[in-house]
């Protein structure tokens, strides 16, 4: 009975490991069979992802130049004539005409406008029958005095009363010429106040004109370029842009320079006169772009210059660019300290010579050595 009961207990161990043999085998197959795979297809990869580094890519190349750039500073600024005059009548009176319209050139002597004249000379033809009768009594006073047939007094009473004739006549010719305003330089009609047939009163605004011959630029320095402007105003080359009159620029000079600082952005008021011919397209008020660079030649050196697109900014510290090698058709990445853009290009103070090529286009696909072909040569 023992016996029977241990040929059981065999068998039924036996089983359970085989079982457990037959649940384990497929895995280690199928692993065997899926690393046999893997070694079989990762030559193949690699000899891909080779070919794809063997490619070569396609960039655009430029050659970098060397020349002088002036280094200097941009400011902001206004046109604004030479002076600007309000003008006004200095008499009242109803205006019979007004002569001119803003924005009209205009010359000097030129008339702009007229009050009704009627009752000025009215007061002139008054004042002139008053110094002619005054005249005569004085002549008359005199001749008598000469004789020594009427008395002293009454010849200085004579002569007090003509005196004030005279000058009542000269007031009232005065005030009839007042009635006119006349231009008293060239300039452009900025503006009219009034209208024709209104009635003004002394000293009220008239017209407003300025003076255009010769237009000045009006700028703010801060005080670090203030200082060296004042002291020394040969030492800037100075030329103004105006973005209203594309194509035309104008060399400056010094005119007046406030010493009143602002307060809020510590700057000083700096005037220039434009110098030479005026373009006719420039009027008060446009807006100015001011080119001050310094006028010494050791300010001014060799920079080499490349295309703003050629600068290499991605995921690196410091910005680089691409350098071309034509004998070997590989690129090397080069690192750059970069200064002002001018225009479409950008300054290159250190890591170039000015002679090199650099690609311009297509740099985000390159690596160290890599060969490519290129366009743009």
């Amino acid at each position: 009975m023992k016996q029977s009961w241990k040929r059981i207990a065999s068998v039924t161990v036996i089983a359970a490991a085989a079982l457990l043999v037959l649940s384990v085998f497929p895995a280690l197959r199928t692993d065997v069979r899926a690393q046999t795979t893997t070694d079989a297809t990762k030559p193949a990869a690699e000899t891909s992802e080779g070919a794809e580094h063997d490619r070569k890519v396609t960039v655009e190349v430029t050659r970098a130049t060397s020349r002088t750039v002036t280094r200097g500073r941009t400011v902001a600024g206004r046109v604004a004539p030479a002076r600007t005059v309000d003008i006004a009548f200095q008499v009242s009176g109803q205006v019979l005409r007004l002569e001119v319209d803003p924005g009209d050139k205009i010359s000097e002597g030129d008339l702009i406008a007229e009050l009704d004249p009627v009752d000025f000379e009215l007061a002139v033809d008054r004042a002139r029958a008053a110094f002619d009768l005054a005249k005569s009594e004085f002549e008359r006073a005199k001749s008598l005095a000469e004789r020594g047939v009427a008395a002293e007094a009454r010849f200085e009473t004579a002569s007090a009363e003509y005196a004030q004739a005279e000058v009542t006549l000269r007031e009232a010719e005065r005030r009839l010429s007042q009635t006119q305003i006349i231009a008293p330089f060239d300039a452009i009609v900025a503006r009219t106040f009034i209208e024709e047939y209104v009635n003004v009163t002394s000293a009220a605004p008239v017209a407003r004109l300025q003076d255009v011959s010769e237009m000045r630029i009006m700028i703010s320095l801060p005080e670090e370029l203030a200082a060296v402007a004042r002291s020394a105003p040969d030492a800037f080359d100075l030329v103004a842009s105006f973005p209203a009159v594309p194509g035309y620029t104008a060399p400056l000079m010094l005119r007046s320079f406030a010493t009143d600082a602002d307060r809020t952005a510590q700057t000083y008021d700096v005037e220039f006169a434009i110098r030479g011919d005026v373009d006719s397209r420039l009027l008060p008020g446009m807006t100015a772009r001011v080119r001050l660079s310094n006028a010494a030649a050791e300010a001014s050196a060799q920079s080499a210059m490349v295309p703003v697109s050629a600068i290499d900014t991605s995921s690196r510290t410091e910005p680089s660019v691409w350098i071309y090698d034509e004998e070997s058709g590989q690129v090397t990445r080069r690192t750059v300290r970069l200064g002002l853009p001018v225009d479409n290009e950008i300054v290159v103070l250190e890591g170039l010579q000015g002679d090199e090529l650099v690609v311009s286009g297509g740099w985000w696909r390159l690596r160290d050595n890599q060969t490519v072909t290129v366009a743009g040569l």
